[in-house]
Order: structure tokens, then C-alpha cells, then sequence
């Protein structure tokens, strides 16, 4: 799959219909970020709960002591890492601005190392790292964001973004699936937040390794850039109807992390395994979402509201909605990535044969065996809490 077309439009411009009204998007209009700003968006006690001191147990399994004690240890280094310059600056890495906890490396840069080389040496470091998936792609400027939000100021300002970084390398880190099975609750808020660890540790390792090679490079989690365009870009997956990366050796239950750099490299090409044409049959996201934040229909131009993009056409979810479902349980919610056919457990062959078949005729047979075989449903807390291995 060309990540050029013929007349010169990228794959994602073919693929997304981008027009001329697209625009690159404000990071203060993030949903997490108008929760500090918009009154209209009230997170209540759902920041809060990340302190462990200010939890609040419910009756509903997966949400007592337990489980909000491990699900905060999950994010701890996330958020220590992330936070330690908040008073100073108002910037919270990994989510507002990227990492800069590198220090200088090599004042000489590698000698004859071609991009061919360097690419093979930079994916196989980056899964020693922790990363699932390595793909690189050439910064596309349309992903960067417009802006830069201070959440201790309130302000927001041009994001300026170093010419010289002209590639992404985009990291894929796998959450547990077991975990994913239990969504939502405060016990399975730990996956994404093990996710999260595991990304920072990779991001940071490998943009070390590459200063220590003589060369520049950023590490970025949410922060700085949409990931999923350059996660496709960088052939790690597709575009699916949940609003999440489809990718063919986890599905859905992924973080996406990225390292921005000078080093030269070659770009990986967009890839497709059948997952727009399976989204348009399943609505499984859709229907399990219990705020009907995901939309049925064909992808639409029209965002839902003004903390998504426009002028692309895809499946937005709507942001607002998603939101509101995770203040009222104060923890994130992931059903759209347990109900979704694609979250199987790819070490298993026949896993690895049916997402092949997805990409056929037979995928009706797979979403009726999906439903026969109950993967979609809801394991309970203690289930996993139970585990002997």
C-alpha cells in the first residue's frame, strides 16, 4: 500500500477525504483539557480519584479499595515523571508537551549508517525498549498540534516544533488483555495505565538511544501530536468505527506512543487487513456503548463537537458523552475495546486465522461465533483477582 497515491495525495488524504477546510486542532479543546477550562465540562471527582486519598469506593464490583489502590499504582510513574515540572512551567509531559528527561547525548553523530541500517537497529531497540509494534513515517505537519494548553495558566500559545525533526517513529505497547476483559472499572483503569508506564519507559529509552547516537529525538505520548494518523501512516494498523487503532497483532487494546527525530530512516507504508469493511458490519462499539457516544452509519465529516477534527471524513466518537460515562464511575471506560471482535488474544493460532478471515466473506461467521462464544462479554473483578497464574 503506496503511502502516495499517483496525483500526489497522501494515503490518508484518499482514505479520510481531507479537504481544505481541515485544519490542525487547538490542544486546549482535548476533553480533558476543557475540563479545566469549559465549564460545560465537569469532571468532578474523577482527577481527584487519581490521589488515593480521595478515592471513592462503590458497591459495584472492580471499584473498592483493591482496586483503586492498584489502578493508581499503575499510572504513579506516568504521572510523578509527567508532573515534575507542573508547579514550574504548567506543562504536563506526556500529555501537553513532550519528555524531556534526556540528557545530552553524543556530540558526534554514527558514521556510515544508511537509513536502511538505522531503521533495522532502531525497531529492533525499541522492542527490546517494550514496544509490541515499530513502524516510522515522515512527520506529516498536519498532525502536530495547533497550539500548546497550559493547565496552570489557562493560556495557549503557537506550538513551536523543531524544523529539523522530519520522521516519527510510532510505538504500539500492548495492554493486558485479561485485564481488558474487565472494563469498565476502576481494576481495569490499571491496564491503560500500565500502558502508559510501559510507553513513557519505551518513548524515553529509545529517544535517549538516539541522542546517544549524535542525533536529536523527542519522546511523546499524547502530547504534541495526533498519534493515530501517524500510527497508520507507519502501517501499524486501521482506522476503526470505536475511534481507536485496529491493529492486526493486539486489536484495539494498545497504547501508541512516539519519538520524533532527525536520524534518518525509511518510512514504513500504510497497510490494510479488511477492518473498515468488518467495522461496517459489526457496530459491536456502537451498540455496547452505554452513551451512544459511538456512532452507526457510514464515517461522517461532520465532527460531534469542537474536540474533534473537521474537514476529515471518518467515525468520531463524541468526546463529550465518552467523557461524562468516566466522571460518573472515576475511571475510564474501554468497553468499545473489550466488545470489539478484534481484542483476541493473538497468541492463540486460530485468533491469528480469524483476523485473517475477517478480511473476507466469512466475517459474518466470525462476528456470529463471536457472540456464540461470548468474547465480548464482561469477566468479573474478582475473576482476575482469582487468577493462580
Amino acid at each position: 500500500m503506496s503511502a502516495e497515491s499517483k496525483n500526489g495525495k497522501s494515503y490518508l488524504d484518499e482514505r479520510f477525504e481531507i479537504d481544505d477546510s481541515f485544519s490542525r486542532f487547538d490542544q486546549k479543546n482535548d476533553i480533558f483539557n476543557r475540563a479545566i477550562w469549559d465549564d460545560t465540562v465537569d469532571p468532578k471527582h474523577f482527577f481527584k480519584s487519581y490521589d488515593i486519598a480521595n478515592y471513592k469506593p462503590k458497591k459495584s464490583k472492580g471499584f473498592d479499595h483493591w482496586d483503586y489502590a492498584f489502578r493508581n499504582a499503575s499510572w504513579h510513574l506516568t504521572d510523578y515523571v509527567g508532573e515534575l515540572h507542573f508547579q514550574k512551567t504548567g506543562k504536563v509531559e506526556g500529555f501537553t508537551d513532550t519528555y524531556t528527561s534526556t540528557t545530552p547525548g553524543s556530540p558526534n553523530k554514527i558514521k556510515d549508517s544508511s537509513a536502511e541500517y538505522n531503521t533495522q537497529r532502531i525497531k529492533q531497540a525499541a522492542k527490546m525498549f517494550g514496544a509490541g509494534m515499530v513502524g516510522m513515517c515522515k512527520l506529516d505537519k498536519r498532525w502536530v498540534y495547533r497550539t500548546n494548553y497550559n493547565r496552570l495558566s489557562g493560556e495557549s500559545q503557537a506550538l513551536e516544533f523543531p524544523e529539523s525533526m522530519t520522521m516519527a517513529i510510532v510505538l504500539v505497547v500492548p495492554m493486558d488483555y485479561k485485564l481488558s476483559k474487565t472494563f469498565p472499572s476502576a481494576l481495569s483503569g490499571a491496564s491503560t495505565g500500565l500502558g502508559y508506564s510501559t510507553s513513557l519507559s519505551s518513548a524515553i529509552t529509545l529517544a535517549q538511544f538516539i541522542t546517544n547516537l549524535g542525533y536529536e529525538a523527542l519522546a511523546s505520548l499524547n502530547d504534541t501530536a495526533l498519534s493515530i494518523p501517524m500510527a497508520i501512516e507507519a502501517g501499524l494498523g486501521e482506522y476503526g468505527r470505536n475511534g481507536l487503532l485496529i491493529t492486526p497483532k493486539y486489536g484495539p487494546n494498545v497504547r501508541i506512543a512516539k519519538v520524533f527525530t532527525d536520524l534518518p530512516l525509511i518510512a514504513d507504508r500504510p497497510r490494510e487487513f479488511g477492518v473498515q469493511k468488518f467495522c461496517n458490519q459489526c457496530n459491536r462499539c456502537a451498540k455496547g456503548c452505554p452513551v451512544k457516544a459511538i456512532p452507526y452509519g457510514p464515517p461522517q465529516k461532520e465532527p460531534p463537537n469542537f474536540s474533534s477534527l473537521s474537514g476529515i471524513k471518518k467515525w468520531t466518537v463524541n468526546a463529550e458523552k465518552c467523557f461524562k460515562f468516566w466522571v460518573g464511575m472515576n475511571s475510564d471506560c474501554a468497553i468499545c475495546i473489550r466488545v470489539c471482535p478484534y481484542n483476541k488474544d493473538y497468541s492463540k493460532w486460530y485468533h491469528r486465522l480469524g483476523i485473517k478471515l475477517s478480511n473476507s466473506p466469512l466475517r459474518k461467521v466470525l462476528l456470529w461465533l463471536d457472540d456464540k462464544l461470548g468474547f465480548g462479554k464482561r469477566h468479573p473483578p474478582q475473576y482476575w483477582w482469582n487468577q493462580t497464574n
